[in-house]
């Protein structure tokens, strides 16, 4: 930017008009810059939701390989913090498989809404020119257009929280992963062992193996659910069409985009740096998680559920 340029859509028309003459000065016809930056950041989401795609889809892969590799190491599971009915390495890797696979539909929906062209609805009400807004949807490689210019504008919040609820479906099965690791990879449980090269330790306590990368997965998880937060503050209670409010959005929007990127290749490098402890798995699966089996044995031998229940219990 230089002395004299409004922004950047007066530096790219002063460009042209310097390098290309009067037809530089027609760039800016039938525009306002609120459709500009409107579409400016939907190509901008666009992109950055895309790579998000690509890094789900092949992180939910790595998942899948880790499942299979380790599918029949038996496991404890949990409900209410504790020991309660046995499972395997392989059926907890599995779920952030599915889980994966269902933040992939939810951030397509995304792009599938964001993916219309808002250029030509100017100020939010249109121009009395006959532009061909489905022809530059298709040059800016949108598959459509917004077609009432009012709604343009009024549309801004709602794809605004759309994009960053999308990551943050992300972040939260980021972070149930990293709070399993978390979790399992103490002294007390001991269940995986995490690659040296992922943890820190201590400036004072010789024997930490901190698996920090983890901890700040975590925390980014409510960094994007702060800036969903913030984003929903800001464009409640707006009147029709542009309102200067809007500006305050991009800041929380851009950095939620850039914290599910660079979160998706870390939690790549942390399920490849993990390994089960096969003989603390073992030594865990303790007599009593096999309760429900039990019952349920004697249920197939013709007892009824309730009586199962008590014998067991007793």
């Amino acid at each position: 930017m230089e002395n004299g340029d409004e922004d950047v859509h007066t530096k790219i028309e002063n460009y042209l008009t310097n390098n290309f003459g009067e037809v530089g000065k027609k760039i800016h016809t039938g525009k306002s810059r609120n459709d500009q930056v409107l579409t400016d950041m939907k190509l901008f989401e666009k992109d950055n939701l895309l790579q998000i795609e690509k890094q789900i889809i092949e992180l939910s892969k790595i998942f899948k390989d880790f499942s299979d590799k380790y599918k029949t190491i038996p496991m404890p599971g949990y409900t209410h913090m504790q020991k309660a009915m046995p499972t395997t390495v392989g059926m907890w890797a599995k779920s952030f498989v599915e889980s994966f696979w269902d933040d992939l539909i939810i951030v397509n929906n995304a792009i599938k809404l964001i993916d219309k062209s808002p250029l030509g609805s100017a100020a939010g009400y249109g121009v009395n020119l006959p532009l061909d807004k489905k022809y530059t949807a298709k040059l800016l490689g949108f598959s459509g257009i917004q077609d009432n210019p009012n709604y343009c504008q009024n549309s801004k919040g709602k794809m605004d929280l759309l994009v960053i609820g999308a990551l943050h479906n992300v972040m939260l099965t980021i972070n149930k992963f990293v709070s399993d690791v978390l979790l399992f990879t103490t002294f007390e449980f001991e269940f995986f062992d995490v690659d040296k090269k992922l943890c820190t330790g201590s400036s004072i306590m010789p024997q930490k193996k901190n698996v920090d990368v983890a901890e700040l997965l975590k925390a980014k998880t409510h960094k994007v659910l702060g800036n969903f937060v913030q984003v929903a503050g800001i464009v409640s209670n707006l009147i029709s069409g542009y309102n200067r409010d809007f500006q305050e959005t991009k800041k929380p929007i851009i950095e939620s985009l850039e914290i599910v990127l660079s979160s998706l290749k870390a939690t790549k490098l942390l399920i490849n740096g993990l390994t089960p402890n096969v003989a603390k798995l073992k030594a865990a699966m303790t007599e009593e998680i096999y309760a429900t089996q039990k019952a349920l044995d004697l249920v197939a031998k013709g007892i009824s559920f309730r009586d199962a229940y008590k014998l067991i219990k007793k």
